[in-house]
């Protein structure tokens, strides 16, 4: 500024000069004087100025510096903030999704308790029934027993009874397990093509009814057994197959057991197999005479009508 003035004072003097203006000497020291002060104005003001304006630039330096730096950290800011929101974000998903596993965990847990409970009401029915089972299998074991004692006491009191009969091979006497069966050659009670019981057969089935009474606890089965030799001639009018004959021969026995010895007719069955169930092979006259026999079976008694539906059920 005061440069600027200075020289406009100069610029005046050659403008005064130039237009013929006379200036005295006092005036022209005067102005000189005021020029030079001018002059040394100036250049204090511009020494005072220059660190003012250091200053200002260095000020103006650091101000482009905190704004870059605003800048930055407001990006980084925006940043974080969006990372923030994204992770309140995903906490606030975690935590609809655990407080859900927590409510589907609990039903599950009560669905546990009450699945356990009836499976605990079960098991307590499952252990009543099971000593239920295991008192009827420990009574049916002794019944078993005590019937396989009975049993080998018949066979040998039949063995006994009927030794003279064993000794001639008209009768068999085998047990096996709770099975007990009398074997009648078919001679001794039948002849040839007939199914009526002969007198000396009727006088072996008394002695053997009478054995076959004492026994408890047991149904008696005729069974009726032929060789394979076809019924043929007239006597097929009668009995067209050794089914026929077979079955009647049992049915025979079954009347003389009843009638003549008194065994309980609810305690008898006849059963006729024909030549379906031989002993021994047919190929020989001997194994012949062998299948055509009369098989006196004791078996357990039948279930009654009652406890065979509650075993059902």
């Amino acid at each position: 500024m005061m440069r600027k003035i200075a020289v406009l004072a100069c610029l005046l003097l050659f403008v005064a000069a130039l237009s013929g203006c006379m200036v005295s000497k006092k005036d022209y020291l005067l102005k000189s004087d005021e020029a030079d002060r001018n002059a040394a104005n100036y250049k204090e003001q511009k020494a005072n100025n220059d660190p003012l304006e250091k200053d200002l630039t260095n000020m103006t330096n650091e101000r482009d510096l905190l704004n870059s730096k605003l800048e930055t950290e407001q990006a980084v800011a925006e940043e974080l903030r969006v990372q923030n929101q994204r992770l309140s974000d995903i906490i606030q998903t975690k935590e609809v999704s655990q407080s859900r596993i927590i409510k589907d965990t609990m039903e599950i847990n009560k669905k546990l308790q009450e699945t356990n409970t009836g499976l605990r009401e079960k098991l307590v029915l499952r252990e009543d029934e099971l000593k239920r089972l295991k008192a009827g299998y420990e009574n049916l074991q002794k019944r078993r027993d005590e019937e396989l004692t009975q049993l080998k006491t018949t066979y040998d009191e039949l063995v006994e009874g009927l030794k003279t009969e064993i000794e001639a091979g008209e009768v068999q006497i085998r047990r096996m397990k709770d099975r007990l069966s009398v074997n009648l050659v078919d001679k001794i009670l039948f002849d040839s093509g007939k199914a009526s019981v002969k007198p000396t057969g009727i006088k072996i089935l008394r002695k053997v009814g009478a054995e076959l009474a004492k026994i408890q606890g047991k149904r008696i089965q005729i069974e009726g057994h032929t060789d394979n030799v076809p019924i043929g001639g007239r006597l097929k009018e009668k009995f067209p197959s050794n089914w026929e004959l077979s079955a009647s021969r049992a049915l025979a026995v079954v009347r003389i057991l009843q009638t003549d010895v008194g065994i309980d007719p609810t305690l008898l069955s006849s059963a006729g197999y024909g030549e379906y169930q031989p002993a021994v092979s047919n190929e020989t006259s001997e194994g012949k005479a062998d299948n055509r026999r009369i098989e006196i079976v004791l078996l357990p008694l039948y279930e009654r009508i009652s406890e065979a539906s509650e075993t059902t059920e």
